[in-house]
């Protein structure tokens, strides 16, 4: 704990204000205990403010290193001590490298024989007249040569309480001080056996632990050493001295700026970096007033501060910043009866990690915009607003479509810098005044705070949409188009909260997608209850999956000598109520929401366990397809599915078949071939379902390792009797043929079509005019009553 940390303590601060107490702040300066600070009322007992001989003189040798050993330790200390000839209490209370003492008048304490010892000393108040009647003022000690006594002088005997009898033999050392030692032996060595005589300082402890400084003369006599000591002052004032040198050496090495000025404002004392703070030199700061030399300050809280310390005489802590150089400053002003010592701890590192701290934590780090944060931050100063009138505000919801296209066939480091580069379009766009925040992922929000009307949001809505989807991205070496749906709501006549414009905004948002993206919707009461529709069909699919209430209908699938040769497994919901909730309705959501991969492999584990319990009746096995959506292809963990499902159900890999989507598969073909390949490899039969609608090319499907495609209902639909699709079915049949590839018909719903079909050499046929989709229980036994014989094979197809 620093110096400072320990006078910015707000206890210390008014112990040592205490003019009823005595209170002292010790530690170890240059490796000796001193009294550092002391409060009001020890001070004018003390008359000086520092120093170790202030301990030893006024409690003598034993209780100064009783102190000492025990902070040395960190530990506190009890004891008593007679001075003055009253009683005193001492405690000791460590603080680190520091302890506060407290000093109690008490009368003679009954100690038992394990307390520490008791010491008397004779105090004079007067501390610059230290030679008494017990201090004598010249003594004599003789010892031999190895510093043992061998006599002292009678006014020495006296001040040491000990005869020369009683010390004879005893090394002179331990009458020393014991910081003295050293000078005492050199004294002895340069005198030893020599006939000059040479002189020297140090000081004596008698039994009551005075102290007293002589000057020496030593001079060498036969084999013994004659000293002769004078008392003298003068070492107690260079004492003093010392020990103010070595405070202001404590306040120059601290990294503190710090200056001490009087209570009409003049510098009485200054380190080097109070110096540098106050813009001059020290000597033209010293004995000047110090707002008048830096007259800068008196501008700022730093005058107001002292002031307030000055007239409360209490401490004042506050943070400041120079104006002059805009470091940040921790400032501390201690008052007392004469000065103001203030103090200047440098926190601008603190400051700017503060201000970074605040940045990270509402500006996303991406695009460095506002984030939520910030934005709900500065709607609530807005929508609080009292003082403006008519206040209307426009809030535009905006989600890329596309975005996550970009992603999945990119990579998310070329995703990022889209969205970098669409937030700089979007700042393009609004107003200095307007904020432009990124929620999340590709969401973003615009503000425009002080609008007339909800015309002039939608066409900023539109401006937006134009800004991103009129011209495209060039990322990395690719140019790439995407669109923007924006949902607007208007403060306060939408919604007069924050949450409830964010969130009709977001409503607007999503009829913009539902109307066919890139463009901007208003929004009205009447999307809620749509969205709330949306809501509720989307928790209930969260519960189906989580409950298994997903069924699977399965309708079969004949070859052109009318035998079942394979099921398509379709999901369907069932809701809470028991009714049939179309696919139609209940995919998009699992798509959308991504509910679709969860389901997706609940549906594929269903069918192939079905297809494992309903071929055990069967002479010839028949397969199952499962219809893939393009983002469980994009997910890139289809294979590792379909691994774990054909494992868990022992079902053959060639007796799956998975549908895959052609529009997905034309528009991704480098990011889903590898998986493609690697589920070809399995075993696993692959056909492109809905074909003719993704207009694929005959180059592209020669690349797929697909063995089958399913034409589209809406080539079927026409046959025989419309000549265009007449020419379309054949001409998609020839190219399957020179491919390699099989062909199912979907949608066959009467026998004129299943006859043409058949003509032209369809191998497999699907659709109502057949057999319509069945629960689990009754396909299975269907197909069990109708693989039978072929007789009875051709007239199911009859």
């Amino acid at each position: 704990m620093s110096l400072s940390h320990v006078l910015d303590d707000p206890v210390i601060n008014e112990l040592l204000d205490s003019v009823t107490s005595r209170y002292a702040l010790l530690g170890k300066v240059t490796g000796e205990l001193s009294l550092i600070a002391a409060s009001k009322l020890f001070r004018q007992e003390l008359g000086f403010k520092s120093g170790s001989e202030l301990i030893v003189s006024r409690y003598g040798m034993a209780i100064y290193r009783a102190l000492s050993n025990s902070l040395q330790q960190q530990q506190g200390w009890t004891g008593h001590v007679k001075v003055n000839e009253q009683w005193l209490h001492l405690q000791m209370l460590a603080l680190g490298e520091f302890g506060v003492l407290q000093e109690n008048e008490t009368t003679h304490p009954q100690l038992p024989h394990t307390a520490p010892a008791i010491n008397t000393v004779k105090q004079n108040h007067n501390a610059t007249d230290k030679t008494d009647t017990k201090t004598p003022t010249s003594v004599l000690l003789n010892v031999d040569d190895k510093g043992r006594i061998k006599k002292l002088s009678p006014a020495l005997e006296e001040f040491l309480g000990q005869s020369s009898k009683q010390l004879e033999n005893l090394d002179a050392a331990n009458l020393v001080f014991r910081t003295d030692v050293g000078h005492f032996k050199r004294l002895l060595d340069q005198v030893k056996y020599q006939t000059g005589s040479t002189e020297g300082s140090f000081r004596l402890r008698n039994t009551s632990n005075d102290v007293v400084y002589f000057d020496w003369t030593a001079a060498c006599i036969g084999a013994d050493i004659l000293l002769i000591g004078r008392s003298s002052n003068i070492h107690l004032e260079e004492a003093l001295l010392k020990s103010e040198e070595r405070i202001n050496n404590i306040l120059e090495s601290m990294d503190d700026a710090f200056f001490a000025i009087d209570m009409n404002g003049y510098v009485n004392y200054l380190n080097e970096k109070g110096a540098e703070l106050l813009g001059k030199a020290s000597p033209l700061l010293l004995g000047r007033m110090v707002w008048e030399r830096a007259p800068h300050l008196k501008k700022t809280p730093l005058f107001k501060y002292v002031n307030q310390a000055k007239s409360s005489m209490q401490p004042e802590t506050f943070q400041w910043q120079d104006p002059a150089n805009e470091m940040w400053y921790q400032v501390k002003a201690y008052p007392s009866d004469e000065l103001i010592s203030i103090f200047f701890t440098d926190i601008s590192a603190i400051k700017r990690n503060e201000s970074r701290m605040r940045y990270q934590a509402t500006h996303d780090s991406l695009t460095g915009l506002p984030n939520r944060l910030a934005l709900s931050q500065t709607l609530q100063e807005l929508l609080g607003n009292d003082q403006v009138q008519d206040f209307k505000m426009g809030l535009l919801f905006i989600d890329l479509d596309g975005f996550k296209a970009v992603n999945d066939t990119l990579g998310h480091d070329r995703g990022d810098d889209l969205l970098i580069a669409v937030s700089k379009r979007l700042r393009s766009v609004v107003r200095s005044s307007d904020i432009v925040a990124r929620l999340s992922g590709d969401e973003f929000v615009i503000t425009l705070p002080y609008i007339t009307d909800q015309e002039t949001a939608f066409n900023v809505g539109r401006k937006v949409v134009d800004a991103v989807s009129k011209k495209p991205f060039e990322l990395g070496e690719k140019k790439i188009y995407v669109g923007a749906s924006v949902g607007v709501a208007l403060f306060p006549t939408d919604a007069a909260d924050v949450e409830g414009l964010l969130k009709h905004a977001d409503i607007a948002m999503y009829q913009a997608k539902q109307a066919g993206k890139n463009t901007v919707r208003v929004f009205h009461a009447n999307m809620s209850a749509s969205l709330q529709t949306k809501v509720d069909l989307e928790n209930d699919l969260h519960d189906a999956i989580l409950h298994n209430r997903i069924e699977l209908h399965y309708q079969p699938r004949f070859n052109s000598n009318g035998s079942i040769c394979s099921v398509e497994a379709l999901a369907r919901m069932r809701s809470l109520t028991g009714e049939l909730i179309p696919p139609a309705e209940f995919i998009p959501i699992a798509e959308e929401t991504g509910l679709i991969i969860p389901m997706g492999e609940q549906v594929m584990h269903k069918a192939c366990k079905w297809l494992i319990d309903t071929n055990k009746k069967l002479k010839q096995p028949i397969s199952v397809s499962v219809n893939v959506s393009g983002i469980q292809l994009l997910d890139g963990k289809l294979c590792s599915t379909v691994e774990k499902v054909l494992k868990l159900t022992g079902l053959p890999a060639n007796l799956l078949e998975l549908e895959l989507t052609e529009t997905v598969l034309m528009q991704n073909q480098d990011a889903v071939l590898q998986d493609l390949n690697r589920l070809h490899e399995l075993g696993v039969f692959l056909s492109i379902d809905d074909f003719g609608t993704g207009y694929s090319s005959l180059a592209t499907l020669h690349k797929m390792p697909v063995q089958t495609i399913k034409l589209d209902r809406s080539f079927v639909s026409n046959l025989p009797n419309k000549a265009d699709s007449v020419i379309l079915s054949r001409t998609v049949l020839a190219m399957a043929r020179a491919l390699g590839l099989g062909v199912v018909a979907e949608g066959v719903e009467t026998a004129e079509q299943r006859d043409f079909l058949i003509e032209s050499g369809v191998l497999e046929l699907q659709g109502f005019g057949l057999a319509r989709p069945m629960t689990a229980d009754d396909s299975r036994q269907f197909v069990w009553a109708q693989q039978i014989t072929s007789e009875k094979a051709k007239k199911i197809l009859a």
